[in-house]
Order: structure tokens, then C-alpha cells, then sequence
């Protein structure tokens, strides 16, 4: 037979045959086009992530300069680094703002973010700008460049230039228009960038400019190289310069090592510093090898189906012998049969993804589009991967049903008798991926429940909490309305509070840096979250922030100024070391009077440890961050929709955010659920893809023993023997893989955990229930082949073979 008639012939079989088995082929084309879905969603997932920030023009250029206790940088530190470094040809200081807010009618306000930055920014970045020019858009003092999308709310379809939009009252005029900030960026969203020059006015700071003061370390710093040089190998020299120039370097507690992160890097980073989006490249690479993995289980699966075929094809392929047709032809056929397969499954993948992607987004929080993903390029990878995967999953069985014997077949002596060593170390390495998985997807889930469950120290159920977008002289206004509602318990007004975090403050304490975390909050603050107090006998000073007060050492005494008296907490006062009740301790050159101990919880999330705390009583004429709301009776939610109605006619129109406290610490652990339900999907699939294949591979065996089977049933033996004898083939693979499983198992979940400050244990069950899962699966599948095999007619069985 020559091989154009082969193909022809080929083509009209493969159809013969796709349509004669339905049920297989649509089990084998859908099973492929299931993992293949993934591995797109996944892979496009992996190339985004990898390529953050690489459409900056200038990515080879720009660093970012941080250090290992996350301290930020002022406006006389960056430029001792470009007086001392040559190198450096300019930099940029960033610090974001998500405060902004302004009127768009007299009844409408807008809430927008915005970053003070140099004017630089636009000569380091690639933020394209729609109008201005990157030169000229910052060189007043008071300048703002806004976003295309900001523009259009503000100002509909007019250009924004010379228009002026207020910060803390200051008019600042629009001198460009920039695109709107790509997600595949490492800087958090902004809607405007304001030129940092007029900080000072903005933050209202009397005392000269606040650029130029050493202390006010605030900000990320970020450096550009001059064509041809790397900073990075200047860090220990930075070091230096900072440990000779710095008085937060010179100190015994100071950073001890400088970090310049290259710009394509610092998504990666495992520096938390500066306002950035960040993620694990772990995670990633992770996500890669999973998308790996999948494809692996695709193709033994399609392997194990096409043998288990074999059987059934076993006359075609000896006619096809006995006509002329040499092995290499036969291989040729079963290949380009394997990839029409592929592209099949490959095509309705596509369709898969595009489907799922919003799923797919919403679940992993992000923003792939995989129509866009399709370059030229992309397109040819995807096409010779599918290629090497057809090539892949066509050779194996080609090789094992090429080695029939046509003659024996053809005299129906033929008894398809493999030991089949190849598909069941296959299916014993499915079902080590599927229980790993299980492992994974069990921890996932138990860790993200101890994190949602942990004592955190504070009550935090039947709080609403409200941002606060009045004047301060309203507050209590919207107090009393609040407090008329029938649900409403208790209402706090706060600058801090466990979700926020409250305010850093680093200070000397008889020559030590510390840094603490402050509030400021009404006193049925503490009632509210249910939090213990310990008073020390000091009262508090409502007067204002400070007093003047005489303080001795014994030898001399002098008048300094003393702090309005503050709570702290009790990790504050173990790195204090000051006793149980400390009346009173040195910040800088003054004191601080303490008037009570407050009993340890945690702020933010628990991926950090417990914080230092000092609280300070709010002064009426203080603005505060936040509204907290203690709720009481059983419409709840009424009420909290009742806060909203009253808080709406009070605002007149600035929009506010608002939720339960249960549900915002809940979200604090969205990535980790994220995570375990992307891995959940995963483990369904691969359990599916190892039940598939152990379908086949039993139904391949069984037809192989099906003449043995008759006989042992005409010989007396029970339905009962015959199952187990044909379990024992499968069952001892099972268990080699789930002994794999474990210790894999094991050694990934216990490295994931080791990044978490509180986590749960590995405890013995989850091994054992994701064995039994295994089992359980593969025990369904191998029963359901063995028990047609052992009840059919042993007379029609050996009648047939």
C-alpha cells in the first residue's frame, strides 16, 4: 500500500472510527481539551506575571533602593546618593495618596487616588501622555498630570488642561493628560500624578520644606542609571554613604544593608516596602510547573485510552501488515491520527478558555485576555506544542499495538497478552499527582480556615465600619443621627484601627530606634472590640497634644514637653522594658505618659507579627479615617443599609466605603482561598484524568484475562475471587503511588506553610484521607470493569475467544 493511499485510507479510519466509538472519543477529545484549557489559562497566567513592567522603555535603567527593615527614604537622602554616585542621571521619589476627592456637579463628588511624585517620574517611566509633554508637565510647583478615565469624569469630553482640581485647597492646576496606569505594572493604581514640590503646602507643614528634611523618610526612592552603568553593584557603597551621612544609619538598631532592585524585579521582591503590587515568583513557578504537570497527565491519558483501544483495532492493523504496510507506516498513521486529535482538542481549549476567563480572572483576582495573548508568535509555540504533544501521545501506542501478530490475530488465536509495565507505572504516576493534589488542595483549605478562625484579640462581630469623608466638625452630627437608629449600639470615630493599621511611628528611646504603631480613637473604642484595659493611675491630658512639664535625672532639670498620655499595648511595652505599668517613657527628647495597658491583638492581617501599639484619645478637632458602628438585634444588615442612607444626605454626595469588619478580614485571605480553589480545580481534574485512565487500563487487562476468567468460572470460582484477583493487579500501583504521594505531599505543603507566621498543622488524616480518596476512585472504576467481566457467561466467553 502506498502511503498517499495510506493517508486516504487513514483519514476515512479515523473517522470510521471516531464515530463508531462515541462515547470514547468524545471521553479522549474532551478530556485533552479539559487539561489543554488549563494549560492556556495557565500559561497565559505565567507569561503576564513574568512580564510585569516590561514595557517600560527604560527597564534596564530604573531601580528601586529599599532596605531589610523596610524604612523609606527622604528628600536629602536621595540627593546625597546623586551627589556621591555619578552614575545615577536622575530619581524620583513616589508616595501614594487615596484621599482625593472632588466635586463633578454640586450634588456628585469623585473619589480618586493620586501619587506625589518629582517631575522626573514621567523621564524615568513609560506612562505615554495623551497631551503635554514628558519635559514640561510637572515644572511648576503646583502641577498635576491626571489619567485619561479621570479626565472623563471630571470634565466629559473637554480638555482638562489649565483646569484646576483642589488638593487639601489648594487649586492645582492640570498641566497633561497620561494613559490610564496597565495593570501589568508594579505600581498600584493611580489616577493622578501630583508634583511633589508642593508637599509642604498640601500637608499643611510649617516648619521650611519638607523635601529637605532629613527625618521625613516617608517616601519609596527609585534611581535611574546612566546608559551603560549597574547600580547594583554600588549597594555596599550606598551603605556607607548612608552609615556616614544618615542619623537612622549611625544607630545600633540602623538597616545593615542597602538593596537596589533592579525595576523587573521588584514585583518579586521579597521586600514589602513601598506602594506596590507584589507577588510570590514561588506562586508562579508553582502555577508553571502545575501547567506541566497537567499536560503530563493529558497525554498518559490519552496514552492509557489509545492502549486500552488497541485491542479493538487489532484487526486493522494486521490487515494493514499483511497489504505491504511497513511498522514505520503504521507509526506515521497512529502520529497523525494522535495530532488531528490534538488540534481538535487544541481548538475547542480556545473556545474553553475564552469562556472561562472571566471565571478564571475572578478566581485568581487578576486580568488575563487570552484572545490577545494569541501573537504570531504565541501562536507558533502553541502550535509546535501541540505538535510534540501529538508526536508524544501517538508513538506510545503506536509502538505497543504495531507489535501484534498479524497472523495470529487474523486466526483469531490472538490473545493481546502484555504485562503492561509501561501504562501501570503511567497510571501509578496519575494517581501520585491526583493525591498530591488532594494533600495540597486539604491544607489550602484547613490553613485559610485557621487564618479566618484565629483569635485575633478583638471582637469583630456586629462592627460596620465606614470611611469618614466629612469635616471634622460633623462628626458629631453624624454620630447623634446615626446613633437614633434602633440597631445601632455604639458609634467610634478613629484615625487607626485593626483594619487600616493606624499610623507608623519610628522614635528614639534612650538611644534605641523604635517604631510603633499609633491610633487615635474615642474611648468606647475599647468597648466596642471588647478589648482589656489595665489603667496605670496617669489621666489623660484633653487639652491638646502636649503639655509643658519639668523633667529631673537626679542631676539637673529642665522643662521639655510631654505627650498627651497613651495607651499601649503589651508587645509595646516588652520592647520598652520599662516593668508591667510603665507611668511614662522618652520619645526622642520628650515624654510620653502612659495611662493604660491595653491587652495584645493583632492589626492587619496575620501574615506579620504582633505589633507595638500606642493609642491616643481623639481631640474634637481632629478628622478622623474611619467610622466603626456596633450593631445590635436581627436585621443587621437594615441597619447598616440605614447608616448609609443617613450618612448619604450628610456627605452630599463624596462617596464613602463600607462594610462588615467580618467580611473585610475574611477578604484579607482571598489569595490564599484563591489559591486553594484554583489547586481544588486542579486536583478534580487530575482525579478525573486518573479515573479515566485506570478505566482503561482495566478494561485493556480484563480483556486480556477474559478467556482466563471463563474458565475459572466454569471451575467453580466466585464472582467474589474473580473481582479480587483482578484488584490486586491494580491496587498494589495505588499504593506505591499514595507511598510517593506523601512524602512529596509533605515536603510542599510544609515549605508553603513556612512562609506564614501562624499556620496550621500537618496532621496525619490528610494523608490518609487523600489515600483513601485514591482508593476509593480507583477502587469505583477497576469494580465497575471487573464486575462485567466476572458476571458475564463463562460459556459465551470462551465461545468467543
Amino acid at each position: 500500500m502506498n502511503k498517499k493511499a495510506m493517508r486516504g485510507t487513514g483519514l476515512k479510519l479515523f473517522i470510521r472510527n471516531f464515530s463508531r466509538n462515541k462515547l470514547y472519543s468524545l471521553v479522549v477529545v474532551l478530556g485533552f481539551a479539559t487539561a489543554l484549557t488549563f494549560v492556556i489559562l495557565l500559561s497565559v497566567y505565567v507569561r503576564q506575571e513574568l512580564a510585569v513592567d516590561s514595557f517600560q522603555e527604560n527597564k534596564d535603567r530604573i531601580y528601586r533602593v529599599i532596605n531589610e527593615k523596610d524604612y523609606g527614604y527622604s528628600g536629602p537622602m536621595a540627593s546625597i546618593l546623586q551627589q556621591q554616585f555619578p552614575e545615577i542621571e536622575c530619581y524620583s521619589l513616589f508616595m501614594l495618596n487615596k484621599e482625593g476627592i472632588t466635586p463633578v456637579s454640586p450634588t456628585e463628588k469623585v473619589r480618586y487616588t493620586y501619587a506625589y511624585v518629582h517631575p522626573t517620574f514621567f523621564k524615568m517611566f513609560t506612562f505615554p501622555l495623551i497631551e503635554g509633554s514628558p519635559e514640561e508637565v510637572m515644572q511648576e510647583k503646583y502641577s498635576m498630570v491626571i489619567t485619561q478615565s479621570l479626565a472623563r469624569k471630571l470634565f466629559g469630553n473637554e480638555s482638562p488642561l489649565g483646569k484646576e482640581i483642589k488638593i487639601a485647597g489648594i487649586a492645582v492646576p492640570v498641566t497633561g493628560v497620561m494613559k490610564d496606569i496597565p495593570e501589568n505594572t508594579h505600581f498600584q493604581h493611580f489616577d493622578a500624578a501630583v508634583n511633589i514640590a508642593g508637599l509642604s503646602d498640601y500637608w499643611g507643614w510649617k516648619n521650611g520644606d519638607i523635601l529637605e528634611q532629613m527625618g521625613i523618610a516617608t517616601f519609596s526612592l527609585y534611581l535611574m542609571a546612566k546608559p551603560g552603568t549597574d547600580l547594583k553593584v554600588r549597594e555596599k557603597d550606598m551603605l556607607e554613604s548612608f552609615q556616614k551621612n544618615v542619623s537612622q544609619y549611625q544607630r545600633e538598631d540602623a538597616p545593615q544593608k542597602v538593596v537596589i532592585e533592579p525595576l523587573e524585579q521588584i514585583y518579586f521582591s521579597a521586600y514589602g516596602g513601598g506602594w506596590g503590587k507584589h507577588n510570590s515568583k514561588s506562586l508562579v513557578l508553582v502555577m508553571a510547573a502545575i501547567v506541566t504537570v497537567v499536560l503530563l497527565l493529558a497525554i498518559i491519558n490519552y496514552i492509557n485510552l489509545s492502549i486500552a483501544q488497541g485491542g479493538m483495532r487489532a484487526k486493522e492493523i494486521s490487515v494493514k501488515k499483511l497489504l505491504g504496510s511497513s511498522r514505520r507506516m503504521l507509526f506515521s498513521q497512529f502520529i497523525n491520527e494522535s495530532l488531528l486529535l490534538s488540534c481538535i482538542a487544541f481548538l475547542i481549549a480556545c473556545g474553553f478558555s475564552v469562556l472561562l476567563e472571566p471565571v478564571f480572572n475572578q478566581l485568581m483576582d487578576t486580568h488575563i485576555e487570552v484572545a490577545s495573548a494569541f501573537s504570531p508568535w504565541m501562536l507558533f509555540y502553541a502550535l509546535l506544542l501541540i505538535g510534540m504533544v501529538g508526536f508524544i501521545s501517538g508513538v506510545v501506542p503506536a509502538w505497543v499495538i504495531t507489535r501484534f501478530n498479524a497472523m495470529a490475530v487474523m486466526k483469531g488465536v490472538f490473545r493481546k497478552r502484555t504485562k503492561g509495565i509501561y501504562s501501570k507505572v503511567l497510571i501509578s504516576f496519575q494517581f501520585t499527582v491526583a493525591i498530591v493534589l488532594t494533600i495540597c488542595t486539604i491544607v489550602l483549605v484547613k490553613q485559610t480556615h485557621f487564618l479566618q478562625h484565629f483569635d485575633i484579640g478583638f471582637n469583630r462581630d456586629h462592627i460596620a465600619r465606614f470611611s469618614y469623608v466629612l469635616d471634622a466638625g460633623k462628626k458629631e452630627t453624624l454620630r447623634n443621627e446615626v446613633m437614633k437608629l434602633a440597631g445601632v449600639k455604639e458609634v467610634v470615630f478613629a484615625c487607626g484601627d485593626p483594619i487600616d493599621g493606624g499610623n507608623n511611628y519610628t522614635f528614639d528611646c534612650e538611644g534605641r530606634r523604635l517604631s510603633f504603631q499609633t491610633f487615635k480613637v474615642d474611648t468606647s473604642f475599647f468597648r466596642v472590640f471588647g478589648l482589656k484595659t489595665v489603667p496605670t493611675g496617669n489621666t489623660n491630658q484633653e487639652g491638646g497634644e502636649y503639655t509643658e512639664f519639668t523633667y529631673s535625672n537626679g542631676k539637673s532639670s529642665r522643662t521639655v514637653l510631654k505627650y498627651q498620655s497613651a495607651w499601649l499595648n503589651e508587645e509595646a511595652v516588652r520592647q520598652l522594658g520599662l516593668g508591667k505599668l510603665p507611668l511614662e517613657f522618652k520619645i526622642n527628647d520628650r515624654l510620653q505618659s502612659v495611662c493604660g495597658i491595653v491587652g495584645d491583638f493583632h492589626i492587619r492581617d496575620l501574615t506579620q507579627q504582633l505589633e507595638p501599639l500606642m493609642i491616643y484619645p481623639m481631640q474634637a478637632q481632629e478628622t478622623p479615617w474611619s467610622m466603626l458602628v456596633q450593631l445590635q438585634g436581627n436585621d443587621q444588615y437594615v441597619t447598616f443599609h440605614e447608616i448609609e442612607t443617613v450618612y448619604k444626605k450628610l456627605s452630599e454626595g463624596v462617596p464613602f466605603e463600607a462594610g462588615f469588619l467580618n467580611d473585610t478580614i475574611a477578604h484579607w485571605y482571598d489569595r490564599v482561598d484563591r489559591i486553594s480553589s484554583m489547586i481544588g480545580n486542579l486536583c478534580l481534574l487530575a482525579i478525573l484524568l486518573s479515573a479515566m485512565g485506570i478505566l482503561a487500563m482495566a478494561t485493556y487487562f480484563i480483556q486480556q484475562r477474559i478467556k482466563e476468567i471463563g474458565i475459572r468460572r466454569v471451575n467453580g470460582a466466585t464472582v467474589q475471587e474473580i473481582l479480587q484477583m483482578l484488584m490486586n493487579n491494580f491496587i498494589k500501583w495505588i499504593v506505591l503511588a499514595f507511598f510517593i504521594a506523601c512524602p512529596v505531599g509533605y515536603y510542599v505543603m510544609n515549605r508553603w506553610l513556612s512562609d506564614f507566621i501562624y499556620r496550621t498543622s500537618l496532621d496525619w488524616w490528610i494523608f490518609a484521607t487523600s489515600g483513601m480518596i485514591a482508593f476509593l476512585i480507583a477502587g469505583l472504576m477497576i469494580c465497575w470493569q471487573s464486575w462485567k467481566a466476572a458476571t458475564a457467561n463463562p460459556v459465551d466467553t470462551l465461545k468467543t475467544e
